[in-house]
């Protein structure tokens, strides 16, 4: 984030705190757009406006929900079964979401390395696939970091 958003950001806080979410400022202040057009944006789920936490969790979701579009491969490594059985199955999409899941030994690094092969922004953004990082300093010097996601 540049000087200016940041003094977009500051400005917008100072002006519209208490009438708007902290992340339709964020949106606002990043896009150069109104702030009832930036609440509009995440309301209609066309942006995820979220903070390190709440990123993590969000994937996390995501990845749960999403197993069994990953790569064979990628699936073999987690769960010991030959990539040739998931290549066979593939056909069955998401209804073979919860077995493949109950598959996989560790479903905490499963998650972790996904993200360290691909990114939060392919799981998140899926309209570029791209994670924008947006700081935020507060009037009281209290620092956040929020991740922006295009969805649509």
């Amino acid at each position: 984030m540049d000087i200016k958003q940041a003094e977009i950001i500051k400005t917008l806080w100072n002006n519209y705190a208490g009438e708007y979410d902290i992340e339709a400022i964020v949106l606002a202040a990043y896009l150069d757009v109104d702030t009832d057009d930036a609440e509009s944006y995440i309301n209609d789920d066309d942006y995820l406006v979220l903070t390190d936490e709440e990123a993590d969790e969000a994937v996390r979701e995501y990845i749960e929900e999403t197993v069994w579009a990953f790569n064979p491969s990628f699936l073999s490594t987690h769960t010991g079964v030959d990539e040739e059985i998931f290549e066979a199955l593939e056909d069955r999409c998401e209804g073979n979401n919860e077995s493949f899941k109950s598959m996989i030994k560790d479903f905490d690094w499963f998650v972790e390395d996904a993200v360290r092969c691909d990114g939060r922004g392919l799981f998140l953004a899926g309209y570029d696939h791209v994670e924008r990082e947006v700081t935020f300093t507060s009037l009281d010097n209290t620092t956040t970091t929020y991740y922006i996601y295009r969805r649509n």
